[in-house]
């Protein structure tokens, strides 16, 4: 599933370890912390993926960026609506979660990432610099 980029291949693989570490608590009862956990670094693992990997496209001259950044702030919102559910005592399909992040991960990795691999070859596509999310928030 590599896009090329070590980075962000390490990025994407610390996003399915957060999946890993999610599966043995899925309809666990008393686990509602370890689950809040889990997403809080879920999130937190999106919001650097998301900006560094939307930097490379654009610094690298992908011309489906933007598009590809909307996929990342719709994505980003559901792990974020999710955790707010968490945070605010409702109950959580843990494993439509898992599905749903998953299933995410393996089509938006091989699919849209697999679109810019040819524009980050040329080296040039380091990270740099800040993004805001659709919502204004920073990274």
């Amino acid at each position: 599933m590599s896009v090329g980029s070590s980075t962000l291949d390490t990025h994407h693989q610390m996003i399915f370890d957060c999946l890993n570490a999610l599966h043995p608590l899925l309809n666990q009862p008393g686990r509602d912390e370890d689950v809040r956990a889990v997403l809080a670094k879920l999130e937190d693992f999106v919001l650097v993926h998301f900006s560094e990997e939307e930097q490379a496209m654009k610094k690298a001259g992908y011309p489906h960026w933007k598009a590809h950044k909307e996929l990342h702030d719709r994505m980003y919102e559901k792990v974020f609506n999710l955790k707010a559910d968490v945070e605010h005592g409702r109950a959580l399909d843990a494993v439509h979660l898992f599905e749903m992040v998953n299933d995410w991960l393996v089509q938006h990795i091989m699919g849209e990432d697999k679109k810019y691999m040819p524009f980050l070859a040329n080296g040039q596509a380091a990270p740099s610099g800040v993004w805001k999310r659709g919502n204004g928030r920073e990274f």
